[in-house]
């Protein structure tokens, strides 16, 4: 499903984040949108996520290429993300930027390396630093990261289409050419790190 952001759950003040948020198409069933990109709805789609992904093969997918993109990937993505530290009010998280849709679908910030010998994509790691909740010490950032209480926003527009093969499998995924990302407490709703890429 596709709806414009008017707001979100999480309250969070003015940021440069949030005025970049401002005005997107908010996605909110990936997979269907990554499967019209690639132009294949694979196997394994819900009836509703099948649904949207062949209308928007139909339409071109052309809100999804031309306009700019809010995603909320919510959090279970704590496995890629690693602490870097805090000085005052900027933190460093790491980020291994890829989500993986099932299906043979995945989203990726950069276009991937290759397939792994375990048939994984592989994408290489990426430090975020920006500002974070000043109430947040070293050990609330790293507790929250071990005990997946870590979601994540993103911002920017979807790019071009990458297919890899090997090992008998293959996966297809589509760059999102990052702007904007929010790592964000999923209990507290406090930014752990928020920064602005472009």
């Amino acid at each position: 499903m596709i709806t414009s952001v008017l707001a979100f759950s999480v309250l969070v003040a003015a940021s440069p984040f949030a005025d970049l948020k401002k005005d997107t198409l908010a996605v909110e069933r990936l997979p269907s949108a990554v499967a019209s990109l690639v132009g294949v709805c694979p196997d394994g789609l819900m009836v509703d996520e099948l649904a949207e992904c062949q209308k928007n093969l139909k339409a071109g997918s052309k809100d999804l290429k031309s306009q700019r993109i809010y995603i909320n990937l919510g959090g279970g993505l704590e496995q890629f993300l690693a602490f870097a530290g805090k000085t005052g009010d900027t933190a460093k998280l790491v980020w291994t930027p890829i989500v993986d849709l099932g299906n043979g679908l995945a989203m990726t910030i950069e276009k991937p390396q290759k397939l792994g010998s375990s048939g994984n994509v592989v994408v290489a790691r990426r430090p975020f630093e920006g500002p974070s909740n000043p109430d947040l010490m070293d050990s609330d950032l790293q507790r929250a990261i071990k005990t997946g209480q870590v979601g994540i926003e993103v911002v920017g527009r979807f790019g071009s289409g990458w297919e890899l093969s090997g090992k008998g499998k293959t996966v297809r995924g589509v760059v999102f050419d990052l702007e904007g990302i929010r790592f964000f407490h999923t209990r507290s709703g406090k930014i752990l790190v928020e920064s602005i890429v472009k």
